[in-house]
């Protein structure tokens, strides 16, 4: 398969993912972007012995998202004068239970791993075992891990208190 069409059968899944990690449209489509200007650079040296395509592009994708967040968190310990009036209020929290704003506020609260495997899971269309190999978990542990963040997410979005 050559570079334009692993970009037309990927780009939406690696774009979903994202936007389930990282929240915004922007943030996605910078990020998506990010992924396959690294992914064309380094096309020549794909190995489908190593793997999938698939899961080469998810591996590339989770490190964004990944380096997304440490650089977010970076961000967050330098003075906020240094930003001006730039900066933009965080929503409240929403409601569980409130149709697709109900959801995404139950995912907000699971962590960064659960979020992590439901966007490969859900958004992305990856199965368990293509899973395990972009995560380095065992094939059982992303079931296991699925599972019981599907409890939470049930649990909360019918308004009751998840017992681990």
């Amino acid at each position: 398969m050559d570079f334009a069409a692993a970009y037309e059968a990927y780009f939406a899944r690696i774009y979903s993912y994202i936007r389930c990690r990282a929240g915004g449209a922007a943030a996605a489509e910078d990020l998506a972007a990010e992924v396959f200007r690294k992914a064309l650079e380094n096309f020549a040296q794909y190995d489908p012995a190593r793997g999938n395509l698939a899961q080469w592009l998810f591996g590339i994708a989770r490190n964004e998202v990944n380096y997304y967040f440490r650089r977010a968190a970076l961000l967050r310990f330098l003075p906020l004068d240094l930003f001006g009036d730039t900066l933009a209020k965080e929503r409240a929290p929403e409601a569980p239970g409130g149709g697709a704003d109900g959801l995404a506020a139950a995912l907000r609260r699971l962590d960064e791993r659960e979020r992590d495997l439901i966007g490969l899971k859900f958004y992305s269309e990856l199965n368990n075992r293509e899973i395990a190999k972009v995560t380095g978990l065992s094939e059982s542990n992303v079931g296991t891990v699925l599972y019981r963040c599907m409890a939470k997410l049930r649990k909360e979005l019918a308004g009751e208190e998840y017992e681990k």
